[in-house]
Parts: C-alpha cells; sequence; structure tokens
C-alpha cells in the first residue's frame, strides 16, 4: 500500500504540493498506520477536528488504525476541537508525540477532561510512541 498525503487549512482542502498558507496540518496514510502532523504555530478549531476525522475516515476505508499525532510547536486546541477528537471515529489507539512542557501540557489537559474513546497516550519519543502503537490493542 502506498503513502496518501492530505493537507487541509481552515475553509478549504489542499493537496499536497500547494502553497502552506492557512496549512493546519497533514495527515498520511502509510500502510496501516494514519499520521497527523500540526504545523507549528497551529491553533485547532472544531472545524480543523471535523475535516481531520473525515478525512480519517476516508483514508481508513473502513479498518480501525492506529494513529500517531505529532504536534509539537501547537499553540493551542480549542474545547470543541478536543471534544470532537475525544468521540469515537475509526481509531485502535492514538499516541501523541510533543517535546515541549506546553505540548505536555496541552496533550494531558485534553485525555483527562475528555476521556477519549479510544486509547490515548502522551510521547516525547516518536520511536516510542510507535512502539506502542505497534501493540495489539489494550486497556487504556
Amino acid at each position: 500500500m502506498g503513502v496518501y498525503v492530505w493537507r487541509f487549512r481552515r475553509g478549504t482542502r489542499t493537496v499536497e504540493g500547494m502553497g502552506k498558507e492557512g496549512v493546519t496540518g497533514t495527515i498520511e496514510l502509510t500502510g496501516e498506520l494514519l499520521h497527523l502532523r500540526w504545523e507549528p504555530g497551529a491553533v485547532v478549531t472544531e472545524q480543523d477536528a471535523k475535516v481531520l476525522m473525515e478525512r480519517a475516515r476516508e483514508l481508513s476505508a473502513g479498518r480501525t488504525l492506529p494513529l500517531l499525532v505529532e504536534m509539537t510547536g501547537m499553540t493551542w486546541i480549542d474545547q470543541r476541537a478536543q471534544e470532537a477528537f475525544a468521540r469515537p471515529w475509526p481509531l485502535s489507539r492514538a499516541a501523541i508525540v510533543g517535546t515541549t512542557p506546553v505540548d505536555e501540557a496541552i496533550s494531558g489537559f485534553y485525555m483527562a477532561r475528555h476521556n477519549p474513546a479510544h486509547p490515548t497516550r502522551f510521547f516525547t519519543s516518536k520511536d516510542e510512541a510507535l512502539a506502542w502503537l505497534a501493540e495489539e490493542t489494550g486497556q487504556h
């Protein structure tokens, strides 16, 4: 299976290779892994969350897949976006990777307040996150 990359920005859909102005993130499917990268400085809104989740469903094609989220440098994720991400969607588990105290605070607040429908953990190492995603789905 190939790699499918999709960029999105508020209000429109942008395909890979177009200008990055207004782009908040990139989602791709590599084999059996969904991979989301937020742009540094991103402020994620409910609309961003809805667009991302719609595209993840399309890429998943009815399968339940793990999601790797790279959030390093994200500025904020609003309350309604957090609520949307915590609802059921086709994920077996989600690993959130960040490197700053702000990343960890945003992730910790999200997980404590919203109790995601799928197992979710924060990591400071992408390799550790990928290893956890590769494990059999378990309890969170």
